[in-house]
């Protein structure tokens, strides 16, 4: 029933042979794949991860950002009350000076 090739084996220890290649190459593709899969999860914990850390960010530059902008506009009305008392006290220097020199230009004449 065995035929015998011209090697000196049979033709079912040549298939034999091929399969066992075969099945050690399948194995050792179900290994990279289990590696490959095991990276990947790990990859999509990590991105999970950045994508709740970039979420914190982005509310915290929200929040920082709306803070600042309320903290400018306090700011500038804080400088408009200071520009406004300015020109009062320039306004009441101004008159007590005009005052000063008129009366010396009516005393001299």
């Amino acid at each position: 029933m065995t035929e015998v090739s011209p090697n000196g084996g049979s033709q079912l220890d040549r298939i034999d042979g091929k399969l066992d290649q075969v099945l050690d190459r399948l194995t050792r593709m179900e290994e990279r794949q289990d590696s490959q899969g095991g990276k990947i999860q790990a990859h999509e914990s990590r991105l999970d991860e950045h994508a709740a850390r970039l979420r914190d960010v982005e509310i915290a530059h929200a929040v920082s950002a709306a803070t600042g902008q309320q903290g400018h506009q306090q700011l500038k009305g804080r400088w408009a009350a200071i520009g406004a008392t300015a020109l009062v006290v320039l306004g009441a220097v101004g008159a007590f000076v005009g005052n000063g020199l008129i009366k010396l230009l009516h005393i001299g004449s």
